[in-house]
């Protein structure tokens, strides 16, 4: 009897089983889509791009690109199906980037719905804004770097850790776009004899562009936001005109152990947020003559003035065009809840008249190797 149920079972394994094994497809008829592109054209048409990588051995292009004219992320697809050798696969995007001039019709968002809304699509790429026609930055191919998608996403995730740029991801920006307690930042770059990160863009409460920040300013943004990070600095710290074009009057450090704690208060009607920053400096570079080991306390007092200074500058710049990329109102929804609730909707307008006070605490913990 035994036999006989194994018999069976055999011939059920043999008969029935392989017909419901799907073949799964071969490399190289499959289109991985790694980078995607969205901009305007000068007659204001929606513009898609689409790179994928190709595994064919017998072609020599290792990249296929497509350009379509569409109304949608999900009909760009559909024409990219029409175009492409092999079954698109778009769960694998590794940037996406949006064009500068895109970023000024306050509806652009609605127009990612598509990557959020599809469970097979991934809310892990890079968003990145291009000063500048995307279609240069897709169709850039040098001999020397990888593919695009690999190449701009480790672009931006180096520029990230040294603390250069923003890092925001589709998670991130839906994220920054819905919670009134902040608003969008996105790394930007732009074409020349090659790519370059150029800083960051920062969109306003409607989402639309407001405001651009160069990549000191960035880093800025980056303390100020408490990420954690070895920053760069090059400062200015002794007056004066230079006599030719050696600037002896700068000074070059790494900044570790950053740390920024922000207090945020209510008084007179207006919010009020104290930041103070403590930092280790690390001494890089020092063209100047300047005495540093008998006067350590007075060069840490000017690297502090400088830092303090360029903080503030920050702040009002952000003040001036009523944003908060810092994400302020995070923090005054968090300890000053009942203020906070009666400006929410137009936490900008709030911000942009609140009280804000910077501090800066440096400490030196190396001046280099040579005295």
């Amino acid at each position: 009897m035994k036999w006989l149920i194994g018999l069976f079972l055999l011939l059920f394994s043999l008969l029935i089983l392989p017909s419901a094994i799907v073949q799964p497809p071969y490399l190289e008829d499959t289109m991985f889509a790694l980078a995607f592109g969205i901009d305007l054209n000068e007659e204001n048409e929606l513009v898609f791009y689409e790179s994928s990588p190709i595994f064919n051995k017998e072609v020599k292009e290792k990249k296929e690109l497509h350009e379509v004219r569409a109304k949608t992320i999900r009909q760009s697809r559909k024409e990219f199906d029409r175009r492409g050798t092999g079954t698109n696969v778009g769960s694998k995007v590794q940037v996406l980037l949006i064009g500068k001039r895109l970023l000024q019709d306050p509806n652009w968002f609605s127009l990612l719905d598509n990557s959020y809304r599809d469970t097979k699509a991934t809310v892990n790429p890079r968003i990145i804004i291009v000063d500048g026609p995307v279609s240069g930055i897709m169709h850039f191919n040098p001999k020397n770097k990888p593919i695009t998608s690999i190449y701009l996403r480790s672009l931006i995730d180096s520029s990230h850790g040294r603390g250069e740029s923003i890092q925001t991801t589709l998670q991130d920006l839906h994220r920054q776009m819905f919670d009134k307690g902040l608003t969008p930042c996105i790394p930007k770059i732009k074409l020349g004899k090659e790519v370059i990160v150029t800083g960051s863009t920062l969109l306003n409460e409607k989402g639309t562009l407001s405001a651009s920040l160069d990549s000191q300013e960035t880093t800025l943004l980056q303390i100020l936001q408490g990420d954690k990070a070895d920053y760069i600095f090059t400062l200015p710290i002794i007056k004066g005109k230079e006599e030719n074009t050696i600037y002896r009057n700068m000074l070059s450090f790494n900044a570790h152990s950053v740390k920024t704690k922000i207090h945020t208060g209510y008084r007179h009607g207006k919010f009020t947020f104290d930041i103070h920053i403590n930092m280790y400096m690390e001494l890089t570079e020092r063209p100047s003559p300047f005495d540093m080991i008998n006067n350590n306390d007075k060069l840490e007092q000017m690297v502090e003035e400088q830092l303090k200074m360029q903080f503030g500058q920050f702040i009002k710049k952000i003040q001036k065009h009523k944003i908060d990329p810092i994400g302020l109102g995070v923090y005054a929804r968090a300890y000053q809840n009942k203020h906070y609730e009666q400006v929410r909707d137009h936490w900008g307008k709030a911000l942009g008249e609140a009280t804000i006070n910077t501090s800066v605490d440096v400490t030196t913990r190396s001046m280099g190797a040579v005295k």
